[in-house]
């Protein structure tokens, strides 16, 4: 009797691992090549098929393997993975860092969810430490609605409706020090599933947090706008551009993405010509000496195991600002832990 409670409570751990995995928009493959990692025949084509096939397997110890591998999956996803982050060099590292541990050791408590508290502080070598707080967002999800299901009177006037549903979802910030580069990064988690406007406004509500509730004030973060223009200019064979934004010289904007089973956007002939076109401009004979200015980027770096990615997105207004070109932010995705951080920070600094 105590087995099959033990392997119920376990399935039901399993599941829910699997929901909030989707939740994070950790990719299904992964999800599918940790199933198959305990046992092939675990694996299924949906997140609802791996839950389903839970139910047909009795071993308590390649349940509780499974369970253990999607724990770590999620805790490096949640450290590390899919976040907009902000850069620090002109910081007191090893102040904040001490501010940040005193105040864990005073406030590791429950709070209400829907304000900051901290969760872990964790340790990741002798010079890094990672600090991460929760909260609870509310995401905004459109739905098609069927005219069919609401009263007649409102049924017979429209045709299609759109339907806004607050879904809530629990968010880990995060603050990593590292003394011996001497830096501090914020991190915003969820950056790909939160709107733009959504993560602005946590950036801004983390920091007055930081600042009012820990006496940490973080200021001249890292500009990372010099760097679209070193990224589209570094070309290896192990990068590549998989989106970017441009303006030529006549203004015209161009907005391309990476297509089909292509690795680099570069090599795109649409590109390719496009851009060729541009510095190959003429008058008289001669050449203008044109190029491009390209003012949002997404790389991937490919790996063996997993790629890599960092997007910088700026904005046509803030090339023709009047105080000049600035971007403080930078996505990354794809990232699992610290070496993985730093491999990105490298080459956004």
């Amino acid at each position: 009797m105590s087995e099959n409670v033990d392997l119920n409570e376990i399935r039901e751990k399993i599941a829910k691992h699997v929901d909030w995995a989707l939740d994070r928009k950790i990719p299904l493959p992964e999800l599918q090549a940790t199933f198959r990692g305990v046992k092939r025949t675990l694996s299924a084509r949906n997140g609802e098929g791996l839950k389903t096939k839970l139910n047909s397997e009795f071993d308590l110890d390649k349940l509780s393997k499974l369970k253990e591998e999607l724990e770590k999956l999620l805790k490096s996803h949640i450290f590390f993975d899919d976040k907009l982050i902000s850069v620090y060099y002109e910081v007191d590292v090893e102040e904040t860092t001490e501010k940040l541990l005193e105040f864990f050791k005073n406030n590791l408590s429950e709070c209400p969810e829907n304000e900051y508290h901290p969760i872990e502080q964790v340790k990741l070598s002798d010079s890094v430490s990672l600090f991460q707080f929760s909260i609870v967002r509310e995401i905004s999800v459109r739905d098609i609605l069927d005219p069919d299901d609401l009263i007649e009177s409102i049924s017979e006037e429209y045709q299609q409706l759109i339907g806004i549903k607050k879904i809530p979802l629990a968010c880990y910030d995060l603050v990593i020090c590292d003394t011996k580069n001497n830096y501090v990064v914020v991190a915003m988690d969820l950056a790909s599933v939160l709107s733009r406007s959504d993560l602005n406004l946590a950036y801004i509500n983390f920091n007055n947090y930081l600042d009012k509730d820990i006496g940490i004030v973080l200021t001249n973060a890292c500009d990372f706008f010099p760097k679209i223009q070193e990224l589209y200019e570094e070309k290896t064979n192990k990068n590549g551009v998989t989106e970017i934004v441009f303006m030529t010289p006549h203004g015209t904007t161009h907005d391309e993405r990476l297509k089909g089973n292509q690795k680099d956007l570069r090599d795109a002939t649409y590109h390719d010509e496009g851009t060729k076109a541009v510095r190959n401009e003429k008058v008289n004979g001669k050449l203008l000496g044109n190029n491009i200015t390209p003012y949002r980027i997404s790389m991937r770096y490919y790996r063996d195991n997993r790629n890599l990615d960092t997007s910088l997105k700026s904005s046509y207004q803030a090339i023709h600002a009047a105080n000049g070109s600035h971007l403080y932010e930078a996505y990354i995705y794809g990232t699992r832990n610290i070496d993985e951080l730093n491999f990105i920070l490298g080459k956004l600094t």
